[in-house]
């Protein structure tokens, strides 16, 4: 009896600091909402001589964010040093309300923590979504905006900022940004409008979520997830048009195939070729007399191109450089240049986002999908 008494509690004993042990490696500390107001002020850079006499005044704007500081819960926070994630709205007075309006963004962001588990942290933002420019250009209503030509844009935003934690309930920042408003080419003009500013913020802590335990993945399951070596095909379209004020738009069609080598958790590179099928090359030839539009494969091009993603879990960013081995038409130079943001659904489904430009001049968005094999 006394011998089975003390095996009942050596075993209840190493149960116990099994089971704290085991809590201890799950619980992980709570991931806070912060609810953030930031002021901006600054001005439209003048990127092209023909948009400096749009500028009138500097640009006052405005920023409401909610703001989740990660905690680990998901192996790429990890990898990332737990980031802040969010969703924002932006307003800017652009400074010039009968030819420009106001500027409206609505987006989500992440931020990357340069520094991370200091008093202050350094953060880099990106952030994508949905921007309106309230006064588009417009043949009969607003005919020397030459810039935008759309209500709904692409809304790019990035900033360096500096935060500070006074108190547990309290998030001070400030930092410099950038923000960007075009619409690929999808209605011109298309130069587009960059916004930079300097900030303020505060934000206030709204609430803790709590996390039970860790979604962390084993390393056999992050390499299925991001294989060392692996081939991409992606089939995407797109929209564009040729002259300001024009109803009629041109279908572009693509076709990419990459192989690719993850060399981080962070960092996968690529080589590849790309097919385009522009219907506005065949417009512009009828007009310009630039190939044989009779022959359909004239309006063929073919390139080479070398690719970059920065990986986050599921998600890719790519940055991707290209130059044209077969092209009837030379108008936008001999290189091409994609970024935009990838979604790998599973194992193979590609969900694909991209916009493709001739350095800084945008051509078209590229919407599609794709498979990894």
């Amino acid at each position: 009896m006394r011998v089975s008494h003390h095996i009942s509690s050596i075993f209840y004993l190493l149960s116990s600091i099994f089971y704290l042990t085991a809590s201890a490696q799950d619980t992980l500390p709570p991931k806070k909402l912060f609810i953030n107001f930031s002021g901006h002020y600054g001005f439209i850079a003048a990127h092209h001589k023909n948009m400096s006499y749009l500028i009138k005044r500097h640009v006052p704007a405005g920023e409401l964010n909610f703001i989740l500081q990660t905690n680990g819960e998901k192996h790429w926070e990890q990898v990332y040093k737990n980031p802040e994630k969010g969703v924002g709205i932006y307003f800017a007075d652009l400074g010039n309300p009968q030819q420009l309006g106001q500027a409206i963004g609505f987006f989500s962001f992440i931020n990357f923590s340069l520094n991370p588990d200091r008093k202050f942290n350094l953060y880099f933002r990106s952030g994508n979504g949905i921007g309106i420019i309230t006064k588009p250009y417009s043949r009969i209503n607003n005919h020397k905006n030459n810039v935008n030509g759309s209500f709904i844009n692409a809304f790019v935003n990035l900033r360096l900022s500096s935060v500070f934690f006074p108190c547990r309930n309290l998030r001070l920042e400030t930092g410099i940004g950038l923000t960007h408003l075009s619409n690929a080419n999808w209605s011109l003009p298309n130069l587009g409008i960059n916004i930079a500013t300097i900030n303020i913020g505060i934000g206030f802590k709204k609430s803790e979520i709590r996390s039970q335990k860790s979604e962390i993945r084993n390393q056999k399951s992050e390499e299925k997830q991001n294989p060392t070596y692996f081939f991409t095909l992606i089939a995407a379209v797109g929209v564009n048009q040729l002259s300001p004020g024009s109803e009629k738009k041109y279908a572009s069609y693509t076709i990419y195939a990459s192989e690719w080598k993850t060399v981080s958790e962070k960092s996968r590179f690529c080589i590849g070729g790309d097919l385009f099928y522009e219907m506005a090359n065949i417009a512009a030839s009828k007009r310009d007399t630039i190939f044989d539009t009779s022959n359909k494969l004239n309006n063929l091009q073919a390139g080479v191109r070398f690719g970059y993603e920065l990986v986050i879990g599921k998600i890719a960013l790519p940055l991707e450089m290209g130059a044209y081995l077969f092209t009837k038409t030379t108008s936008n130079g001999l290189f091409y240049h994609r970024i935009g943001v990838r979604y790998y659904v599973n194992k193979h489904l590609i969900i694909n986002y991209g916009i493709k430009t001739h350095w800084v001049v945008a051509e078209n968005f590229e919407f599609g999908i794709g498979y990894r094999f």
